[in-house]
């Protein structure tokens, strides 16, 4: 995969690539390019240096600066909070010290220890939830385990699992036209004649370019509607997300439901969708579906647009222990602290996954991706490989939240990666993922 790699990009990334040249690692610390963002001297003195001061310039994809803005995003951008649980309700420990002494192979065969590939792979947190116990956890970078931290992409799962717990509850069918709950979509655009389940699955076709690099490419001009990029004077972008969805184009190669296309402005229809047939926010659904009911007591936000509108591609921000709440929940059949947070029914729709011809057919089907054995299912990642078998939130920069049901083992790993997204990171993550579920499941 390239480095302006799609996968797990939501569009803040434009003001990064259209417009920014900035120093990598080596530059500021060339003796050690793994520092954390104390090493590094980010944000400290009174005023800090220039060259170490994060803002929004730098702070969402800049290198090293997102070795600390990452845990500090409220200070860059607004942001919605949204509540925790009245009472909180802990996850009980019970370590397996196995885990500290696995091994697991790089992208080119080298073995690598756990704590090398914590280090290589830029990890701010890693939580290893199993049988509803968290059995291992790590915190690197300042984090631990009620910091809360950036999720990027990670945000498109939740708002999947929305949109699918509210066909549960026959608010929606996944066979309707996405025009008959959003009429305004119906433009002949990359929405118009789409099932909902095709826009969940990111199957329906759409001509959008997600080259940051190209200052004409739809990514580019969608950061300018958010109001994450600034729009040249002789330019008059979309006024708001809802008026620029329904201007999006077909993609004439491709009719809707032949391929998966990972493309962030239909995460925006499924909230969109989500939100209507609910009459809830994507914060309102987030408490009151899940965080109420997991004893949730971390503080959780998500960044907003210009419009203060939640940016549905990638703005929530978590803490280790509320997402291995999450998870374990997601583990146990939906069940938590003795309610049914979940219907078992949706989670075994994302365990089973998506159409893997589409995937393997579509963008992402690459690298350790690329063995016909992925396929993607309302907004989530699906392993299909036998005795591997999850489904997983991805975000650039090292966002992972995976679950193996069958195993019974989740992973929730927070990091602050110099780099969106490449196989080496992917398949070094997922090698040790494989090596931590083997030794906690017993199998």
């Amino acid at each position: 995969m390239s480095f302006i790699a799609t996968r797990g990009y939501g569009p803040l990334a434009a003001a990064l690539f259209a417009c920014l040249s900035l120093p990598v690692w080596a530059d500021i610390h060339a003796d050690n390019p793994y520092a954390t963002a104390d090493e590094l001297g980010l944000m400290q003195g009174f005023p800090p240096p220039p060259e170490l001061r994060v803002d929004r310039s730098n702070g969402l994809f800049g290198v090293p600066y997102n070795r600390w803005s990452y845990q500090n995003m409220r200070a860059l951008y607004p942001t919605a909070g949204i509540p925790h649980a009245v009472v909180p309700v802990d996850l009980p420990r019970r370590i397996d010290g196995g885990i500290d002494n696995l091994q697991a192979a790089r992208e080119d065969g080298t073995l690598s220890d756990l704590p090398t590939w914590m280090k290589e792979t830029y990890t701010d947190a890693l939580v290893v939830i199993h049988d509803g116990h968290v059995v291992w956890e790590r915190y690197l970078n300042g984090m631990n385990a009620d910091q809360t931290h950036q999720m990027m992409s990670v945000t498109k799962s939740f708002a999947g699992l929305f949109g699918l717990m509210a066909v549960a509850d026959g608010a929606v069918r996944e066979d309707d036209l996405v025009t008959e709950t959003i009429p305004e979509l119906a433009t002949g655009g990359a929405f118009d004649g789409a099932t909902v389940g095709q826009v969940f699955d990111m199957t329906n076709s759409l001509d959008f370019s997600e080259d940051y690099a190209d200052p004409n490419s739809g990514i580019t001009q969608y950061s300018k509607v958010l109001g994450f990029l600034e729009a040249p004077a002789d330019e008059s972008p979309a006024d708001s997300i809802y008026t620029y969805l329904p201007t999006l184009p077909q993609d004439d190669a491709h009719p809707h439901g032949e391929i998966f296309h990972y493309q962030t402005p239909k995460t925006d229809v499924v909230n969109w969708l989500t939100n209507r047939v609910t009459g809830e926010s994507f914060q309102d659904n987030l408490y009151n579906l899940l965080w109420s009911k997991l004893g949730t007591d971390g503080e959780t936000y998500v960044l907003l647009d210009r419009n203060g509108t939640l940016f549905a591609g990638g703005g929530l921000n978590a803490t280790p222990n509320d997402l291995a709440r999450f998870a374990a929940m997601m583990l146990a059949d939906g069940m938590f602290n003795g309610q049914q947070v979940v219907d078992p029914a949706v989670i075994q729709q994302l365990s089973d996954g998506g159409d893997i011809d589409a995937f393997t057919n579509g963008t992402e089907s690459g690298g350790v991706m690329g063995g016909g054995d992925w396929s993607y299912r309302a907004q989530w990642w699906v392993r299909h490989t036998p005795g591997h078998e999850a489904f997983t939130a991805i975000g650039v920069n090292g966002q992972w939240v995976y679950i193996d049901i069958d195993r019974d083992v989740a992973i929730v790993k927070q990091s602050s990666q110099p780099v969106a997204s490449s196989n080496f990171f992917d398949e070094f993550n997922i090698n040790v993922f494989d090596a931590i579920i083997a030794e906690a499941s017993g199998s």
